[in-house]
């Protein structure tokens, strides 16, 4: 966790933040913070609520992003394969946490991507429609795990606030969710590797 407050842009997944203030030039000029991704600007009573972690400390430590659409999609191909089997009477099926992992790593990997399409866009490095394209398909992951977290009474929800909490109720706040979740499993693998390697 940083030593210091991370403030999010409210209009974008940016935490490159700066406080521009009235100068002796101009002292009419009115301090805000401002977002130096889209440029938007505010003040500090407008503060965004999200309770969420910022990409760097939910992503800090994960597989780069080609690395992750590998894992992704052989893991997909293995779920099909056992979903096969098991309709066949050869073998059990992927059990609902196993399906959860999936789709929690699936929604964290479209987060990341969509994160590194609106940096890419706001640098002009690519064109507006491929980010606006990204960012659709990470709500739309995140929107998926939110109600897969529901639908299964929440039991391997791990984060701070639960699914069904009011501030997950936008995209921003969908992918917020996502980023709590993967932190929170991140820090069980974590804990979970320790004790393996710690007996």
């Amino acid at each position: 966790m940083p030593d210091h407050l991370v403030i999010h842009c409210p209009r974008c997944p940016s935490d490159e933040v700066e406080a521009q203030l009235g100068s002796p030039e101009d002292p009419t000029a009115v301090a805000a913070l401002a977002c130096l991704l889209c440029g938007h600007r505010w003040h500090p009573t407008e503060l965004p609520t999200l309770l969420a972690p910022d990409y760097d400390q939910a992503y800090g430590t994960a597989p780069a992003l080609a690395e992750e659409e590998l894992t992704l999609a052989l893991w997909a191909e293995g779920i099909n394969v056992r979903a096969q089997a098991a309709a066949s009477g050869n073998g059990p099926g992927v059990d609902r946490g196993g399906y959860r992992l999936f789709y929690l790593r699936q929604a964290a990997y479209l987060d990341r991507a969509a994160h590194a399409m609106a940096v890419a866009a706001r640098g002009r490095l690519i064109t507006q429609q491929p980010a606006d394209d990204a960012a659709d398909a990470a709500v739309m992951a995140a929107d998926l795990l939110l109600h897969l977290d529901l639908e299964l009474d929440q039991v391997h929800v791990e984060g701070v606030l639960g699914a069904d909490s009011p501030q997950w109720q936008s995209p921003d706040g969908l992918r917020g969710y996502v980023r709590q979740e993967y932190t929170a499993w991140q820090e069980w693998e974590s804990a979970a590797r320790r004790s393996r390697r710690d007996p």
